[in-house]
């Protein structure tokens, strides 16, 4: 009886882990699902007015900042000529605390990217 028990606690400690685990990994493509529609939303500001000016830059920068991302870095034209193509680069940091082994949490730097080419296009 008592074999039971213990092997009983042992598998929920198992199950306990993965599902924290698993709330972890969810966690980390939520905040990448996140990053990437703040920089849809500005693609698509880039594309319509040709490029960034330094007023949506900024604001592109405070909303990720707002999202808990640092080390942010906007690279983009800020007037292309209509038909011409041009890159729109953003890329920024996230830290979170991540379970590494059975008991340890240790804080973990994860690095996003959204890289886009883009038509400036007269969108009406």
């Amino acid at each position: 009886m008592a074999e039971k028990v213990i092997v009983n606690i042992i598998t929920v400690l198992v199950i306990i882990c993965l599902f924290v685990y698993c709330v972890d990994v969810i966690s980390i493509i939520s905040k990448n699902m996140e990053f990437r529609d703040i920089c849809r939303g500005y693609m698509h500001i880039a594309e319509q007015n040709s490029g960034l000016n330094d007023i949506h830059k900024a604001e592109l920068v405070q909303d990720l900042i707002n999202n808990g991302f640092t080390e942010i870095s906007v690279q983009t034209t800020s007037a292309a000529a209509y038909g011409s193509a041009f890159m729109f680069n953003v890329s920024a940091s996230f830290d979170k605390s991540v379970l590494e082994g059975i008991f340890n949490r240790n804080l973990k730097q994860y690095i996003m990217n959204f890289e886009q080419k883009i038509i400036a296009r007269k969108i009406y």
